[in-house]
């Protein structure tokens, strides 16, 4: 199901609330999660992580800003492979493991 995020959330791309799997290399680190929304410019993910992998992961994107990867996707029943660009991550590092992972990627012309 998909629903239009609102105007005041100062978006320059609609967004569209979508729930489904995404899977992602970061390092050595294969990574599986739930995209979250999508728009014309790319994703947003979100992963659990045991403490171990979000520490080796967080080091790995601390060193190297705009990390380049490949990011496997559904939308309805076709699954997409696509060159992205992290923009912008967090870590939930509250509690216990494991630690919820946010991560947006820039995909060029998404479809």
């Amino acid at each position: 199901m998909a629903d239009v995020m609102t105007d005041s959330e100062q978006r320059k791309a609609e967004r569209l609330w979508i729930e489904s799997p995404v899977v992602y290399r970061i390092g050595r680190n294969t990574l599986t999660g739930s995209m979250v929304n999508a728009s014309n410019e790319g994703i947003l993910a979100e992963s659990y992580l045991s403490s171990k992998k979000a520490m080796k992961v967080f080091r790995i994107l601390n060193r190297k800003p705009g990390y380049r990867l490949e990011v496997k996707y559904s939308l309805g029943s076709k699954t997409y492979l696509r060159e992205a660009e992290i923009r912008h991550f967090h870590f939930d590092f509250s509690g216990r493991d494991p630690y919820r992972f946010t991560v947006g990627f820039w995909i060029p012309k998404i479809e």
